[in-house]
């Protein structure tokens, strides 16, 4: 393993690793974190974020190390330690029968803190990252993991790889520790060269895209951020594309959108929308469509706001696919 340089982070304020910290996590578990938080603390964050053009590969691995460190630290007190497991164990099982199992933990520990360094890396990101690794690779590095990360890295693979892994993953034994921390090392180095090769991260497209997700709370972030800066508030309102945005395109724009979208989705994603709202989409639709949507809006029962906005933010993302591939065009403002 690779010294980390602590010292780097000196003078940094927290609010700006958090930011630094957010970046490197991903978008998706980024939005996880902001629902959370008060909504001034998003608000902080994100023009933090906005303000991100680079992170220097010593700062990352730092930034990556201290929160590895807190989060382990936490666990730790929480649930009493490997002394505290120890002393269960002696008691449940005998000192024989607990040594054996205490020893196996403490391979199992020891192989699992040597991929420490993998454990704030979005499940996306993680995917991305060692899915041209052999079966067997990535299997061990699973393996290694908290089931509920290995089965979100694993849900991120490809149909195929996913099957090579999972039987690799069913018929895995021991590995020595030494083959472990050897894969360790080869692949750490890969991250390293990963981070260095990182020129341009963050920024308002970073925030915009993060804010787009947050549904409706987003508008309220939004109109907090232009009360302090209007000018980096218009600017990520350029890179957002709401539920509104979707409404002022061309028909036929609104027509390849509804083409990707399943009507169940659109049911739902129109649950509460004006008579002006429904006549933009119907009018997008052939009678066909039309009246598969109408029987099945008709037949629609009471739905969670939850809901609304996740089939909103399915359709939005469909809608931006398609305006980054140039198939249709935002509409042009006044």
């Amino acid at each position: 393993m690779s010294t980390i340089n602590h010292e780097i982070l000196d003078g940094m304020p927290m609010i700006e690793r958090i930011a630094h910290f957010c970046v490197l996590i991903g978008e998706e578990a980024t939005v996880k974190i902001f629902q959370n938080l008060p909504k001034e603390v998003v608000e902080d964050l994100s023009i933090q974020i906005s303000q991100i053009r680079s992170v220097d590969k010593a700062v990352s691995l730092a930034i990556l190390e201290e929160f590895h460190l807190f989060i382990k630290s936490s666990a730790y007190i929480s649930s009493g330690g490997f002394d505290y497991a120890k002393d269960v164990l002696y008691k449940s099982l005998g000192k024989a029968e607990a040594d054996k199992v205490l020893a196996k933990l403490a391979r199992m520990q020891e192989a699992k803190q040597s991929f420490a360094y993998l454990d704030n890396i979005d499940p996306k990101q993680l995917a991305d990252f060692i899915k041209d690794e052999s079966p067997q690779t990535i299997a061990v590095v699973l393996a290694h993991m908290d089931p509920e990360d290995s089965s979100a890295v694993l849900a991120k693979l490809d149909e195929t790889l996913k099957v090579k892994v999972s039987m690799q993953m069913a018929t895995i034994k021991d590995v020595s520790p030494s083959i472990v921390r050897s894969m360790s090392n080869v692949l750490e180095k890969k991250l390293e060269s990963l981070l260095a090769s990182i020129v341009t991260v963050g920024g308002v497209k970073t925030v915009a895209d993060m804010l787009n997700k947050m549904g409706p709370k987003a508008n309220e972030i939004l109109t907090n951020i232009n009360g302090l800066d209007p000018a980096l508030a218009a600017k990520i309102k350029e890179n957002m594309f709401v539920f509104e945005d979707l409404l002022a395109l061309e028909t036929n724009d609104i027509m390849k959108v509804l083409g990707n979208i399943e009507t169940e989705d659109l049911t739902k994603a129109l649950k509460n929308a004006t008579e002006d709202e429904m006549d933009i989409i119907m009018g997008a639709m052939s009678q066909r469509a039309r009246d598969r949507f109408n029987e099945e809006f008709e037949l629609l029962g009471k739905v969670k706001i939850k809901e609304v906005e996740e089939a909103q933010r399915k359709i939005l993302d469909v809608a931006m696919r398609l305006l980054e591939s140039g198939e249709i065009e935002r509409a042009d403002e006044e």
